[in-house]
Formats: C-alpha cells, sequence, structure tokens
C-alpha cells in the first residue's frame, strides 16, 4: 500500500508543471480547507507549492492530484527547507497558511520566520481571535518586515474549494500586492462581482469572520428548532421538510429566498444513508444530538462573538441561546444523567387539524425569518462597536456584500433589504450604525414577525418543544420594542444594596451613565 501511495504522490507531482524555484504561491496545512484551496488556486492559473508535516495528510492530496484532469500546478513539499526553495530566487513569496487557530499558527511562524524576506506576504485562513492576528502583524512587520493579511475564510471546505468568501484585514499596502489574486479566487455574486475587500486594519479581517460565525451560530439554531418543531410537534417527514426548506430559500417571494442553511438543510433531509447510518426516514434521525465543536475547542468563533459582545455592551441573545445549546448538548453523558433527575415531560405532537398546521407553518416561516433578521442585527452591531473602538473604520455594507456568495450566512433576501441602508445609513457618524434598528424599514420587518414568533414559541412551550433561539429572539425583539421594562426594581434594588444610584422618571436622563439620585434604604451601622 505505502508504495502505491508513493508512487501516487511522484505522479501529482511529474504531472506538476512547474519545477523548483517557480511557485507563485504557498500553501502550508494541506487538510480539507488548505488543500482545497491548492486546487482552487491552481486552477486559476498560480503555480502553488504545498507543506504539510503529516505524510498522510501529503498521500491523501497527491492522490486527489494524480486523479484530476487537467493536471494541476501543485507540488508537494515535506520539509519547510524544501518548501522555501520551491519559490523563485528574489520574488515576493505569497504563503496562506490554513492551520488551527491559537498556538499552532505561533510555532509555525516562528519555524517560518527565518526565511522570510522584506515585502513578502503572508495571509492567515484560520478562524482566529483578532487580537493575536494583531500582534503576530506588529511582531513581523517589526522584526521581518513582512506583511501578515488576516484572512477571514468561509464557506467551508466546499468552497476553499471552489471559491469562498474572503475577510481580509490588514494595511493597504498588503492588501494591494494579493488583490488581484484574492479577487481570482474569491466566489462570485450574482452579478459577477468577487466576495472578498479590504475589511480594514489590524485584525478586523478576523473579527469580522469571527462575527460572521456567531451569526451562523444563530441561525443554526434557528432553523435547527424549525425542524425539530415540524418533525416532531407537527409530525412532518424529512422528506417533507426538506420540500418546504426548499419552497422557503427558492421561492423568488419568500423573505428567506437564497438561504444557504436552508438550501442545505434541504438536501441533507433528503439523504437516508451515510457513514454508519442506514435510515429509510433520513439520515439525520440516526446522527447523535450532540455539537461538540466548542467544548472540545476545535472551533472558538462562538465563544470569541459571545465574548466580544459582552466587551463591547451589545445584546446578542438569539446568537447567544444558540451557542448555549450547543454546550448543553455537547456532553451526552451529563444529559442522560440530568434527564433521570430532572424527570421533566417529553415533547408531545400539538394537537392540531391540518388547517390549523398550514397556518402554523407560515407562521414558523417568519419565525425564522425573524430570528434569521435578529441574529444578523445584532452581530452587525458587534461589528461597529468594536470598528469604533479600534478605529478600523468597517464598512457594514462591504460585510452584506460579500456575504452573498461562497458563504454559510448568505441570505440575499435578506441582504436585498440591508444593502441600501447600509450602504447610506447605517455609515460611521449615524446612529444606526451602532444599531440598525434605528433604521426604520428594517425595524418594520422585525416587527412584522413579532406575532409570528409568539405563536411559535407559545405552542413550542405548550408541548414542552426545545426552542432557545426562537424564544430568545422573541424576548430581545420585545424587550427592544418596550418603553418601560422590569428593570426599574432592579435598579432600585442595586441602589439598596450596592449605592449604585438610579435616575429619575421625566428627568429624561436616557444616556446609559451612572444615576443622579441615591435613597438610603437602609443605613449601614
Amino acid at each position: 500500500m505505502a508504495n502505491i501511495i508513493n508512487k501516487l504522490s511522484d505522479l501529482s507531482l511529474r504531472k506538476a508543471s512547474h519545477k523548483n524555484g517557480s511557485a507563485d504561491v504557498g500553501v502550508i496545512g494541506l487538510g480539507s480547507m488548505g488543500g482545497g484551496m491548492a486546487f482552487l488556486f491552481s486552477e486559476h492559473g498560480s503555480r502553488v507549492s504545498g507543506f504539510d508535516v503529516k505524510q498522510s495528510v501529503r498521500d491523501d492530496l497527491a492522490s486527489k492530484l494524480a486523479s484530476h484532469s487537467p493536471p494541476l500546478s501543485v507540488e508537494l513539499y515535506p520539509s519547510l527547507d524544501a518548501f522555501m526553495a520551491s519559490f523563485k530566487p528574489g520574488q515576493r513569496r505569497v504563503i496562506v497558511l490554513s492551520l488551527p487557530h491559537g498556538e499552532t499558527i505561533d510555532k509555525v511562524l516562528r519555524e517560518l520566520a527565518p526565511y522570510l524576506d522584506a515585502g513578502d506576504v503572508l495571509m492567515d485562513g484560520a478562524n482566529e481571535w483578532w487580537e493575536n492576528t494583531q500582534r503576530r502583524q506588529e511582531w513581523l512587520m517589526k522584526e521581518k518586515g513582512v506583511h501578515l493579511i488576516g484572512l477571514g475564510v468561509s464557506g467551508g471546505y466546499q468552497a476553499a474549494r471552489k471559491g469562498p468568501s474572503m475577510s481580509p484585514g490588514g494595511t493597504k499596502e498588503a492588501y494591494a500586492l494579493v488583490e488581484p489574486l484574492l479577487k481570482q479566487w474569491a466566489a462570485k455574486d450574482g452579478n459577477g462581482s468577487p466576495c472578498v475587500t479590504l475589511i480594514g486594519p489590524g485584525g478586523a479581517g478576523h473579527h469580522v469572520k469571527m462575527v460572521h460565525n456567531g451569526i451562523e451560530q444563530g441561525l443554526l439554531g434557528i432553523i435547527a428548532e424549525a425542524h425539530s418543531l415540524l418533525r416532531t410537534q407537527l409530525g412532518l417527514s424529512n422528506a417533507a421538510i426538506s420540500a418546504l426548506f426548499s419552497r422557503w430559500t427558492t421561492d423568488a417571494s419568500s423573505e428567506l429566498r437564497d438561504t444557504y442553511l436552508l438550501s442545505i438543510g434541504a438536501q441533507i433531509l433528503r439523504f437516508t444513508s451515510g457513514d454508519s447510518i442506514h435510515d429509510s426516514a433520513g439520515l439525520v434521525e440516526d446522527v447523535e444530538d450532540k455539537v461538540v465543536q466548542d467544548v472540545d475547542e476545535t472551533e472558538g468563533t462562538g465563544y470569541w462573538t459571545l465574548r466580544e459582545a459582552g466587551m463591547r455592551h451589545v445584546a446578542v441573545p438569539t446568537i447567544a441561546a444558540s451557542h448555549q445549546m450547543r454546550i448543553v448538548s455537547a456532553n451526552k453523558n451529563q444529559r442522560e444523567r440530568d434527564v433521570k433527575d430532572l424527570q421533566l415531560p417529553k415533547a408531545v405532537p400539538a394537537n392540531l387539524s391540518q388547517e390549523e398546521k398550514d397556518e402554523f407553518i407560515e407562521h414558523l416561516r417568519l419565525a425564522v425569518y425573524g430570528g434569521t433578521l435578529a441574529s444578523f442585527v445584532q452581530g452587525y452591531g458587534i461589528i461597529a462597536r468594536a470598528s469604533l473602538a479600534n478605529d478600523w473604520h468597517v464598512r457594514l455594507a462591504d460585510c452584506s456584500r460579500i456575504w452573498r456568495a461562497g458563504c454559510i450566512i448568505q441570505c440575499n433576501a435578506i441582504g436585498d433589504l440591508f444593502q441600501p441602508f447600509l450602504e447610506t445609513v447605517a455609515v460611521e457618524g449615524h446612529p444606526a450604525y451602532e444599531n440598525l434598528l434605528l433604521v426604520p424599514e428594517i425595524a418594520q420587518a422585525l416587527a412584522k414577525t413579532y406575532e409570528s414568533l409568539k405563536r411559535v414559541v407559545l405552542l413550542a412551550t405548550e408541548t414542552d418543544a426545545v426552542a432557545p433561539s426562537l424564544s430568545a429572539s422573541l424576548e430581545w425583539l420585545k424587550t427592544a420594542g418596550r418603553e418601560d421594562l422590569p428593570t426599574s426594581f432592579m435598579e432600585a434594588e442595586m441602589d439598596y444594596f450596592g449605592a449604585h444610584n438610579y435616575d429619575v422618571k421625566g428627568e429624561h436622563r436616557w444616556e446609559a451613565k451612572k444615576g443622579a439620585h441615591h435613597t438610603e434604604f437602609k443605613p449601614a451601622e
């Protein structure tokens, strides 16, 4: 078997059209994302060199290259020495890193640094905490004169292979050096425009990709809860739900038109077989109900988004509720024990006539739309606050534009709604930049979903269904739209035990500042 693999590796190198010392682009990390990008770059005319420390990863990619027709100009190297020697001497090196976030990237950069020359451009294609990116950018420029672009890459491994949405962050000088390549590689929207643009300096690109993933978690929760309600409470088959999701995302008049996650959801629900699964009711029936990527720390963007929201004082309950559901789901052993101890009622089907079911399905469609809108409004709020705090000057309209294709949170109907207001109203210096609810058209679109969210959450409560993301969206909307909140009592209690002060109604001191009044409810003795 080893001989066969070695022959495949040799074949892929012989078929490659470039020789040592002539690579245009390098890729370090050749897993599903990096390997896909190596294919993509070569198909767009670049001579690509690839390096991965794992021979099994190199062999797997070599096998795929060997069977590809026409041959691609990709060469694979077993060492960093050989990889760096594959570039033309004196030529600026352009290298994409596709590695796990955190210490792995720091380690590789330390090993790579001695080979680098001033003017080289590195692009970190990982999901990374934006402050790490800024630290590395400063270090590389100071020590080596090397540019580092924090490159958010969306769309999963399929898009990495065919063309992703990308959110680069760094200096204008660095971006100008690679802009032609990025525009070649990027997904193209319906008008043929590349889904990439310079987001801003420093860690802005990775920050926007982080929040993109936070929005993604909100949408995943909303759609999963919708599937559960349709399957368990309404008793629809997975095939019927697939058809429903397909209509929601393909109907030209639908508020959920061109929603990527609904589209792939419709596809998933048509599968009855997969790895270790054969179930005529649908593959999804036998997938364990645990999401572990946050808890096992292979994915950090959900936690980072909530951390950033807390630091920036942005309310993101839809995103937070979906993330917390993932956390609860992850440890199935613990959850099984909790089920036995709590002894709560099981979810039951709703007692609805066919006419009532049809009516509920329309309410559910609008509730999904409301939760999706909520996720975007909340996410944009984080980006805006961080941009102002870090002087990044991020244009929210650019975020919306690059999320139109090659992107997990693609939802073009919502993009069509948001785009004109992000261009003209939600810009720095305008109050709506930090709060899109100040755009009347966006507020009205959300308000239209309010009654449907109520109906859906009410049925979920009555039937003991799990719907935290939909419930959080309703409560966020309700809280944002209330002139009087229960927080008067909260503020009074805080003044009692902490002398935190309060303001008095009628004085119109509405800024988020410490109150002007204090009552000595109980003198300290």
